[in-house]
């Protein structure tokens, strides 16, 4: 990769994820809108939107709730897909470097956090000052930090260390890429699991089963229509109990 390909995509993934900071969390450091986003930079627009849709399912419950701080899907959807593009791997060759990337990036954003943290006795002094231009700007000296646990690491690892990573998945044997793939096959429902591990209701997990019954073995339906169907009761559960209320 080019040096400006390397630079444009750090910058990208940098960003994706300062907009949670700025503008609300838009959810644009997601791998599903940074892998085809990154495909597309690379000229691959493809293989970054497959790579990106497979690792959303993975990486579906990873969610910040709190001040936890989850695998850092940004970093690893950005290499990943970078990964795959370059060196022709396709999904296999980013699940190796996403999954152990995801959890090792996130140490840069503990990093972040914990560097921010000293920052708040600036503001506080700020604040005791009526000052608030000095606290906007130790607001932003925050938010450079965080942009920059993105972007460092990510430029880092595509300039110096995507040759040795593409030479690292096309070595791999075969025998063992096909247990990538299958282990890839079974990480969406880990990742579905992760998910639903935090948002279950235990009332409501009937219907989830009936969903998943129904699109597993009436193809004719598929997720489009479970979706509807889903969508259709949520409106009648929601209109039934608004005038249960009333009355």
């Amino acid at each position: 990769m080019s040096f400006w390909s390397v630079f444009i995509v750090s910058l990208v993934t940098g960003l994706a994820y300062l907009q949670r900071r700025m503008l609300g969390d838009c959810q644009l450091e997601r791998p599903i809108v940074l892998g085809p986003l990154v495909g597309l930079l690379l000229g691959d627009m493809s293989t970054g939107l497959q790579v990106g849709a497979s690792l959303e399912l993975v990486f579906m419950g990873a969610q910040a709730i709190g001040g936890s701080v989850p695998s850092n899907v940004a970093i690893a959807s950005a290499l990943g897909t970078a990964v795959s593009v370059t060196s022709g791997s396709g999904l296999e060759g980013a699940l190796v470097v996403a999954i152990p990337t995801a959890v090792v990036a996130s140490s840069f954003e503990l990093f972040a956090k914990t560097v921010c943290s000293f920052l708040a006795h600036g503001v506080d002094k700020y604040a005791d000052a009526c000052n608030p231009r000095g606290i906007s700007f130790m607001v932003q000296v925050g938010n450079l930090i965080h942009f920059l646990a993105y972007f460092l690491p990510t430029f880092l690892a595509l300039y110096f260390g995507s040759e040795a990573i593409t030479s690292l998945t096309t070595a791999i044997p075969g025998n063992i890429m096909a247990g990538i793939t299958a282990v890839g096959a079974l990480l969406p429902a880990l990742g579905f699991g992760l998910l639903l591990n935090s948002l279950s209701v235990q009332k409501l997990m009937p219907y989830f089963f009936i969903g998943f019954a129904i699109a597993a073995y009436i193809p004719a339906f598929g997720v489009m229509g479970v979706a509807i169907l889903g969508v259709a009761y949520v409106i009648l559960h929601v209109s039934t109990n608004k005038a249960t209320t009333n009355n």
